[in-house]
Formats: C-alpha cells, structure tokens, sequence
C-alpha cells in the first residue's frame, strides 16, 4: 500500500510540474498568491497595450485582467510579468497616458 501511495504521489508531482510550466506566478499586496496560463497573460498584454497607446481602441474586460490587476509587480515577475501588471492596473481604473 505504501508503495502504491508513493507511486501516485510522484505521478502527482511529475503532473503539477508539466502543468505549472505553462504558468506565471502573482502575488497581491495582501500575500495571496495566484497563478495564471502564459497564454492568457500574453493576451491580456496585447490587449492592454493596444488600448493603451491606440486612441479608438476599446477598453478590455474581464474576470482575468481584473485578477491580474490585483497582483503587485515585483522583481521575480520579470519584465513581461511587471508589464502585464502594470498594463492590467492602469487598464482597469481607466487611466491611459
């Protein structure tokens, strides 16, 4: 039984390392750490760059920027990360430069 157990929970870990790959790590001003696919904060740069140097450009929405809003830019996020954060902050209060 033993070995079982830890044959399923090396399976875990091989699982969650393939998983947390594609994934970029946040954490807000009160410690709450959350994570989200490259994919999607990719996305969310696109389209808040766009709206933010693009003066027709619509105003982006949704549950993931307002997430990504939340999260502090630090050194660890790298400058894509730091981007993305300060893109989703300015984004979501409506500020454009």
């Amino acid at each position: 039984m033993a070995r079982r157990l830890a044959g399923y929970a090396a399976r875990l870990d091989r699982l969650e390392a393939t998983y947390d790959s594609n994934r970029m790590h946040f954490r807000t001003a009160k410690g709450r750490r959350f994570s989200l696919d490259v994919g999607d904060v990719f996305a969310i740069v696109a389209d808040t760059l766009g709206w933010l140097h693009e003066p027709d450009a619509e105003q982006p929405r949704g549950p993931l920027l307002n997430l990504l809003a939340t999260a502090e830019p630090d050194n660890e996020l790298g400058l894509i990360g730091q981007t993305a954060v300060l893109a989703a902050k300015q984004t979501v209060t409506g500020v454009r430069p």
